[in-house]
């Protein structure tokens, strides 16, 4: 068992060092894991304890093999530091024991070692101890194949490592998640937490951990299709029988449902091809509202981009096809995404109140909300921060009521950057939260890059680390959108912070 439990202490090497929150402590405590010198064991004195002096021998005898030796004399340490009453002792031997057995393959055995160390550590108040017993465990799930388990227990050693500042810890954790999300099919899931931790580890100069996460992240990448894919197959399927029975306004109806699908995924190239194709059946078939909806949705897409110019020339094109047939509520979400893409010109505060005018009229309080945001962002750009957030409020009330999920975590992403550009970095960065968790749970990319930016810049004084990590996460993901410009800006708003 040697290289067993070699492994499975190796593990807890890479996670026995934290980050105190400054920069020294990063400094000085990652270089130390990437070196696989930070100590497990109980903390030795001078003159070793009894119960010391046993554990010392118990890690000598497992490191050659002497596994029953090992687990013996693991266990005259545990009694000898329950006797001095040795908490980080006791919670230490429970933990190595526990792993022992998992090496050993003794998985029910070596559970119940690890719970109980998480408890003496949960106890005493060991953050550190109890982190490291909780990763332990869901290493232990994850080798008995316990998927849901293992992914439910790595989830909360991350956040445990994170609280403290253990980031090379949470790296861990964060893979060792990937890796079970994977056996699950969760693979969105998988890739974003091993981009975390490659962020992770880039921000801590750690070279060999970032090697590791980016082929674990070109794996899960390259090599299995993610969650999205299923419904891809099942609209194409659907749109080759509406094809070859030549109904035309069917297949521009799948269209749009693909180029949503990638609008969402983060995908603009397959999102504005999808968005096309669905507007020349439209066209075949002579549906003008369809032409409405599927020039709209690209327009909304380029201007997401910040294409301005080709959002602006689809907007155009919508409008003109909205006043056609005298579509107010088209006209209104044109008027929107105009104001939009000038929000700070002479122009938007009128467009927007034309706008709200028709929306009100046609009860279509969704569009109103929208309305609401863009005009929020006129009063903040014109310094009435009040209004501004009165604004913000109403149209994520409104929103939330209309089950507009994503609507409503984008009038959050306003109401931050406002919190932010107020001064009110511990607001903006709680507000910035809630709107990731939306964002990643309907799989919103980009929505999910502003949340992550805007919270890194919310706590870039307070936590630099984990607000470099988001700017890094932010501008990756900026990086795969074709995004340049905001990409470089997050990457330089992680440079300056010290």
């Amino acid at each position: 068992m040697t290289r067993a439990y070699a492994a499975a202490l190796a593990v807890l090497l890479l996670t026995s060092c934290g980050d105190s929150g400054s920069n020294q402590a990063v400094t000085e405590a990652e270089t130390a894991v990437a070196k696989n010198t930070a100590p497990t064991a109980p903390k030795a004195t001078a003159t070793p304890s009894r119960g010391q002096q046993l554990y010392i021998d118990a890690e000598k005898a497992a490191n050659v093999g002497r596994d029953l030796e090992a687990r013996q004399t693991f266990d005259r340490a545990l009694t000898a530091f329950r006797s001095a009453n040795d908490k980080s002792g006791e919670g230490r031997t429970l933990l190595a024991m526990g792993s022992l057995d998992r090496a050993m393959g003794q998985g029910q055995r070596g559970r119940q070692l690890l719970m109980q160390a998480e408890q003496v550590f949960l106890a005493a108040g060991d953050a550190r101890g109890r982190a490291d017993a909780v990763f332990a465990l869901g290493e232990t799930e994850r080798a008995q194949f316990n998927n849901e388990v293992a992914r439910t227990v790595f989830g909360t050693a991350a956040e445990l490592y994170e609280t403290i500042g253990a980031w090379a810890g949470q790296a861990q954790a964060l893979i060792g998640r990937a890796d079970v999300e994977r056996r699950l099919a969760r693979i969105l899931d998988a890739r974003r937490d091993t981009s975390r931790a490659l962020a992770i580890y880039t921000v801590l100069g750690d070279a060999g951990g970032a090697t590791s996460a980016r082929r674990s992240l070109e794996e899960v990448t390259k090599n299995y299709p993610d969650d999205n894919e299923a419904k891809r197959e099942e609209i194409r399927a659907a749109m080759l029988v509406a094809d070859q029975g030549d109904e035309v306004l069917a297949v521009a109806e799948y269209q749009m449902s693909l180029a949503t699908l990638e609008t969402l995924a983060g995908r603009p190239n397959e999102a504005r091809a999808a968005f096309r194709e669905a507007l020349a059946k439209y066209r075949t078939g002579r549906d003008i509202v369809g032409q409405i909806v599927a020039t709209l949705g690209l327009a909304d897409l380029e201007r997401s981009l910040e294409q301005t110019a080709a959002a602006r020339d689809a907007y155009t094109e919508a409008h003109t096809l909205a006043r056609e047939i005298g579509d107010p509520e088209a006209e209104a979400h044109v008027l929107v995404g105009l104001a939009e893409l000038d929000i700070g010109g002479m122009e938007a505060q009128r467009l927007l109140e034309q706008s709200q005018e028709m929306n009100r009229t046609a009860r279509n309080r969704v569009g109103e909300a929208m309305g609401l945001i863009a005009l929020g962002r006129v009063e903040q750009g014109a310094g009435n921060a009040a209004i501004a957030e009165r604004n913000f409020t109403a149209a994520h009330t409104m929103l939330l009521a209309a089950d507009d999920e994503i609507g409503a975590a984008n009038a959050l992403l306003a109401l931050g950057r406002l919190q932010l550009a107020t001064r009110n970095a511990a607001a903006a960065a709680d507000t910035f939260s809630s709107a990731r968790v939306v964002f990643e749970a309907t799989g919103d990319r980009l929505g999910e890059a502003w949340a992550l930016k805007g919270h890194g810049e919310a706590v870039a004084a307070m936590q630099p680390v984990a607000a470099k990590v988001d700017l890094t996460m932010a501008a990756g993901i900026f990086q795969t959108l074709g995004m340049d410009a905001r990409r470089a800006e997050a990457v330089a708003a992680a440079a300056a912070i010290r």
